[in-house]
């Protein structure tokens, strides 16, 4: 089934992404009504907000959702919201305030208003953020149409199925401006890369990294370094004209985020005894966000026997994302130094590294020049994959995997390549039968692709009916 819908996504990508999106919308959205309505839910203290909720709507309101929805109702009121960034609760509000305008006039906007903007609003996000992704593909690899629509759909079927395909959440937008602003980073728009991760730092923080890393790549390492590994008076000169670029740049992806921080201090840390009661106010910078994820995370903080069930959920994802970083890194052991470590000469032991092969144009590719153009990916999903991995809720991985493109690459190759191998065994039984011969397949590739297709629709299926009766993970 993935392959016919990959050819009809070749020959009409923006059609067929759009309705393979709205069918797995529609069929989430109903599984997790009815599995609302035909099981138990596990925790019913957490879905009574403190505005009334149409009982159609409470499947949608989950875990960070309902976080979200007092936001936008009621604005910051404690030290704990401030974790969520602003984007998605303004949108929400705004969104709400239109449509009730729009249907009653006058009044004040209902919970229920602002759930069904979340919805629709994410819905537009995910699939806008699959198309871009289908084009980004495509920059990068410019003759694989197949290879471009087969991450498309992965993509559309990564394992947290609700906050892709149902609830308002932060992922899909997050992964919208990813997307967009690499696809524009790609194409030297700079300027307009870091407007849309500066749109993306206002739904998810991890979009600052974004900036910092793919303009210090390439007006730090890349520029500096042009003519080669040394330093030289030339290289300090090069530096000096490209800092302030990097710097602008950087600021500019992270401003959203750095003035959400001005505005939670000046909220929050106001002279007299309101401040005492946030002891963030007087710790470093005054930074509400890094306090409260130090409450709840850090290095190995997650690392206890109680926390293993979300290790093992985690598996499966985590073993995808380490393995394409490895698998990149593994087969261009040149190219990644020069392009990380431009100022220093390529080591003699990576020279001889594994050679390009046309079966692995993502792992291996057979253009320098497109390995080279894949490092800093593939640096930034090993940075979020180890962090998530090392000093977070390691089970967040299974919704944050789809701000990242690089194991959905990897998962599109091992897809098609096991496909490659399947047709060219049963080539060579046809002519082993026809000349009388029994004649030995050629070795198989381990069937890792299939499988990883295959976990994403029967844990996507699973976590919708978790998601409805509110049973973790989220």
């Amino acid at each position: 089934m993935l392959k016919s819908l990959r050819d009809v996504v070749v020959r009409n990508p923006t059609r067929t992404i759009i309705a393979v999106s709205s069918a797995l919308r529609l069929s989430t959205c109903a599984l997790l009504v009815v599995s609302h309505r035909l099981l138990p839910t596990w925790d019913a203290e957490v879905t009574t907000l403190a505005h009334p909720i149409a009982s159609s709507l409470e499947p949608f309101v989950r875990w960070d959702t309902v976080h979200f929805v007092h936001i936008a109702l009621e604005g910051y009121q404690s030290d704990q919201q401030t974790a969520f960034l602003p984007g998605l609760p303004a949108l929400m509000r705004l969104g709400g305030e239109a449509v009730h305008r729009v249907v009653a006039g006058r009044g004040d906007v209902s919970a229920d208003e602002i759930v069904l903007v979340g919805i629709f609003a994410s819905a537009i996000a995910s699939t806008a953020a699959a198309i871009i992704l289908y084009r980004l593909t495509l920059r990068l690899f410019p003759k694989r149409g197949d290879f471009a629509a087969t991450t498309a759909l992965l993509f559309l079927l990564a394992p947290s199925r609700p906050t892709l395909h149902a609830v308002p959440y932060t992922e899909p937008f997050a992964a919208l401006f990813t997307f967009l602003g690499m696809l524009l980073f790609l194409r030297n728009q700079d300027l307009a890369a870091a407007v849309s991760w500066a749109c993306g730092s206002a739904f998810r923080a991890q979009e600052i990294i974004l900036g910092f890393g793919f303009f210090g790549w390439k007006w730090i390492l890349q520029r500096v370094w042009t003519d080669g590994p040394g330093f030289s008076i030339r290289h300090l000169r090069r530096l000096t004209t490209s800092l302030p670029i990097f710097a602008s740049l950087s600021l500019i992806a992270a401003g959203p985020f750095l003035a959400f921080q001005i505005y939670v201090f000046r909220h929050f840390c106001s002279i007299g005894i309101e401040a005492e009661l946030h002891p963030w106010c007087f710790e470093g910078i005054g930074m509400s966000y890094g306090w409260v994820q130090r409450e709840n995370s850090g290095f190995l903080r997650y690392w206890r026997p109680l926390q293993l069930p979300n290790f093992l959920l985690a598996g499966p994802v985590l073993a995808l994302s380490f393995a394409s970083s490895y698998a990149f890194f593994a087969g261009n052991p040149a190219t990644t130094w020069q392009a990380t470590l431009p100022f220093l000469p390529v080591p003699s032991r990576l020279k001889s590294g594994p050679t390009a092969s046309p079966g692995h144009f993502f792992a291996q590719p057979m253009d320098p020049a497109t390995a080279r153009r894949l490092v800093p990916f593939v640096h930034l999903s090993t940075f979020i994959t180890s962090l998530l991995f090392f000093a977070h809720h390691v089970q967040i991985i299974l919704r944050v995997i789809v701000t990242n493109p690089v194991p959905f690459w990897y998962a599109a190759e091992l897809v098609l390549g096991e496909e490659t191998d399947e047709g060219s065994t049963r080539q060579r039984l046809r002519k082993g039968a026809a000349a009388g011969k029994d004649e030995v397949p050629a070795r198989r590739r381990s069937g890792w692709g299939k499988s990883w297709a295959r976990y994403c629709i029967v844990w996507g299926t699973v976590s919708i009916v978790l998601w409805a009766v509110f049973l973790p993970p989220a």
